[in-house]
This record gives C-alpha cells, structure tokens and sequence, in this order.
C-alpha cells in the first residue's frame, strides 16, 4: 500500500496544504465562538476584530445566568440527555442482539419496519406525539421529552450490525453449555466485545440528545422546565441581540459532549475502524 512517504516532494506538500486548510476549515468557526464569548457585544463587531479572548467571560456567564436561568437550563438538558442516552445504549443494544442472533417469528418483518421508521421525518409525527402527550398529561415533562425517543431505530439498527459482526456464535454457545443463562450471557459475553458500538451510539446519542431543540420547543411550556438550546433561542428579543450571551451559553453547551468525545474517542475509532474492514 503507497504510503505518502514514498510520494514526491510537491504531492506531500499538497497533501498537508489540504489538510491544515481542512484543519482550519473546521477549528476557526469555534475558536472565533470562544474569542466572542469573552468579549461584549460593542466589542466583537469592532475593527480591527479581536483575536484572543478577553477578560469577560465570568461576567457573561453570570449575566447569562441572571437573565435566563442558564444553570437550571443546563441541569434540565443534563437530566434528559443521561436518562436518553442510558435508556437507548440499554435497549438498543437487547434489541440489536435479539435480532442479530435469536431467531423468532416475523423477525425480519419487525426489522423492515423497524428501518422503515428511519425514513419518516420527524416533522410528520410530531403532531400525534404531541396529541399524546396531552392526552397522558406529559406536557412539559422530563417524561415527554424523553420517552417519544428513548429507542431510536438507529440505534437497534447500529447494535445489530455490531453484534453480528463482533460476537460469534460460537462463544455464546460456549457460554450457554457452561451454565450461563441468557441474560448472563449477554451481558458477560456479547455486551463487552459490543463496546466500540456502544460508544459510538453513546457519542451519537449524547450529541443528537443534547442539541435536540424541536421536541423540546413542542412539549415544554414553563421556563422553569427549558432544557439549554430551548433556553438560549429565547435570549434575544425585539430590541436587542445580546451576542455575547449568546455565545458563552453555546460555549457552555459545548463541554459535555467534547468530553464524552475524548473520553470515548478510543473506543470509538476503533468501532470506524472495525467497520471499515468488515
């Protein structure tokens, strides 16, 4: 296989010239979001613009929290997106499972439609879930942001693929002729050699979970209740376009999913690339 080593001068040159381009392509927009978060509004559309972050960072997180209630935005957005993501990774990966090595009737019928859902845009059923949720009395509720999505069909399709491919069926028979009962079994057996998958969908999840900001804006009525991108796009107002608070909020929302990236970044790869050479 060539390796860029082995390439001329001016093709390794090109290649590295794409690949900071590209590098900078994506790292610019956030450390420009990160620069204004710590500047205010009369000094971020200045000239010349400002490169380095500023000094008032703690001052706009403190106005940010003053005006919209940012913390408790912030513990509203945790609280839904940990009972999803535990929720799915737990469901998902059974569902997968089942459906990877179980064989039961209309198996592959459930799983078409199953699939089928993924096409439906969520647009189109927002209204009946919405219709639901007020006839269950889940209005502006953990519960009716959380259940309509806690097993996401993307999800059981993502963990069946990953158990067919990383468990074999031998292992399992092998656990079940020492004893083991089902649940022992998958547990002991299949949901360790299921881990890159599972933190790939935790990343998946957590992300989608954590930014999702049309369910949220349906079902939530009360501010009090306002998970953070809901709580954010409420900040501006007829007169005014507090940027700043703006971007320290969205600055904020950015650490989580950054720290469950890295912290899962090894399992995670190691799931694309597992996927690259089945």
């Amino acid at each position: 296989m060539t390796t860029t080593r082995f390439l001329p001068f001016w093709k390794r040159a090109g290649i590295t010239l794409i690949v900071v381009l590209g590098a900078l392509f994506f790292v610019l927009p956030l450390w420009w979001a990160i620069v204004w978060a710590t500047w205010h509004t009369s000094e971020i559309f200045s000239f010349p613009p400002k490169l380095l972050p500023g000094p008032y960072l703690l001052d706009n997180l403190t106005r940010l929290e003053a005006r919209l209630g940012i913390g408790r935005a912030f513990f509203n957005s945790a609280v839904t997106t940990s009972v999803s993501l535990v929720g799915a990774l737990f469901f998902c990966s059974l569902a997968g499972f089942a459906f990877a090595k179980y064989n039961f009737a209309l198996k592959n019928l459930f799983f078409y439609i199953l699939l089928a859902t993924m096409a439906v845009p969520g647009q189109i059923t927002a209204i009946p879930l919405f219709a639901m949720m007020v006839r269950i009395g889940w209005i502006d509720s953990y519960q009716g942001i959380i259940m309509p999505g806690l097993v996401p069909a993307f999800g059981v399709f993502m963990m069946r693929m990953g158990a067919e491919q990383a468990v074999s069926d031998e292992i399992l028979e092998a656990a079940r002729m020492d004893g083991a009962n089902e649940l022992r079994v998958f547990f002991q057996v299949a949901l360790p050699a299921l881990m890159p998958q599972v933190a790939a969908l935790a990343i998946f999840r957590f992300s989608g979970t954590w930014g999702s900001f049309f369910w949220p804006l349906i079902v939530l009525r009360s501010t009090k209740m306002f998970t953070l991108p809901v709580a954010l796009s409420s900040i501006f107002g007829a007169y005014e376009s507090p940027y700043d608070l703006l971007l320290a909020g969205s600055l904020l929302s950015l650490i989580p999913p950054m720290a469950l990236f890295f912290a899962t970044q090894r399992f995670f790869l190691k799931s694309l690339i597992a996927g690259a050479f089945k």
